[in-house]
């Protein structure tokens, strides 16, 4: 009956040393991508630091068909 106490124990403790291991991990990853957006983002310079506006998307009403050229030499008349 040793066993039936002892197994599930067992493997709560290797589930919890694996936690403790992705906890190790996790943590330093996550302060360091936090850390690189608040630097990025101070170095950052918007637009209304400029002065400048924004460029406007273009809005479409229809759809959009795009064509691709053949490349032709100007040598090539008709």
């Amino acid at each position: 009956m040793g066993w039936l106490v002892g197994l599930p124990l067992g493997i709560f403790r290797l589930l919890l040393g694996f936690l403790a291991l992705a906890l190790r991990l996790a943590v330093p990853i996550a302060l360091i991508v936090v850390l690189v957006m608040l630097y990025r983002r101070s170095k950052g310079v918007s637009a209304e630091q400029t002065g400048q506006e924004k460029p406007k998307e273009p809005e479409f009403k229809g759809p959009v068909y795009t064509v691709d050229y053949k490349e032709v030499d100007e040598d090539e008349t008709h």
